[in-house]
């Protein structure tokens, strides 16, 4: 833990906390909440944007634990706060995160520590065997292979074959009745102006890669779309009328999601 002497530096903005100050979470500094609010002003709507990918993590948990998944694996799963899966899931779950960044799996690591049930690895989402390959996986997992995996909003910030070949890896992996959720930012339904976001991102050093639904079920390979399909976020989860109006308004479907199964 010692090598990685900005997980509590206050002086540096670290992606995983400005995260977690955009869902309303306590674990960030002043430099992360500066950033947050940059962004805000070119992007105020980001902060609704962040809360329905996490509010679909949670609607896609709660229907994966009530099918009886007790074991979790995760990519870019940032700082595990805010209703992240293993504060849903039934407490007998088992759960691996992991994230490409070191600072946000040190962080994350430090938050999980006291509970046995949770495990945090450095992970490149892009490079599924990385985490597979890790001996944390025999450690909660065992021989089970009935997993339920979640690569929740990531495969924007992955080119093609990053998507495809983690997708293949997994689903290689992956025992049968294993069920892994997503969701995409969809080309088709991006609304006028929303080019900004990617601007954005590609000044930042991280392009987005906006696909059709006809592209994204290309490189899905061999997992099948469960119903009921990819619905805009805003239609997974179950919110207030007011709030899913917001949503409704500032996502515009831009952003789907979808459960597949083996």
């Amino acid at each position: 833990m010692a090598e990685y002497a900005s997980i509590a530096d206050s002086s540096k903005p670290n992606a995983g906390r400005i995260y977690d100050f955009l869902l309303g979470g306590s674990h960030n500094f002043e430099v992360d909440r500066t950033a947050a609010e940059g962004i805000l002003k070119v992007l105020p709507f980001f902060s609704q944007f962040a809360h329905i990918i996490r509010w679909f993590l949670g609607e896609a948990v709660r229907r994966l634990a009530s099918e009886n998944y007790r074991y979790f694996l995760d990519f870019a799963s940032g700082l595990p706060t805010m209703d992240h899966i293993h504060q849903v899931a039934p407490p007998d779950s088992k759960v691996i995160y992991s994230d490409v960044d070191p600072i946000t799996v040190a962080y994350g690591q430090e938050l999980v520590k006291d509970n046995p049930n949770v495990r945090y690895v450095v992970s490149d989402a892009g490079k599924a065997e990385e985490v597979l390959g890790s001996p944390v996986v025999e450690e909660m997992f065992g021989s089970n292979r009935r997993i339920a995996i979640g690569f929740n909003g990531i495969s924007w910030f992955l080119p093609d074959d990053k998507v495809g070949h983690s997708l293949k890896v997994l689903y290689d992996w992956a025992g049968s009745g294993s069920k892994l959720f997503l969701s995409y930012f969809d080309s088709e339904s991006i609304p006028k102006g929303m080019d900004t976001l990617v601007d954005i991102y590609e000044k930042l050093g991280q392009p987005g890669y906006p696909r059709t639904g006809a592209k994204m079920k290309e490189l899905m390979g061999g997992w099948r779309i469960l119903d009921p399909g990819a619905l805009p976020l805003e239609e997974w989860v179950d919110v207030e009328k007011v709030v899913a109006a917001q949503s409704q308004g500032l996502i515009g479907g831009m952003l789907k999601g979808v459960v597949l199964g083996k």
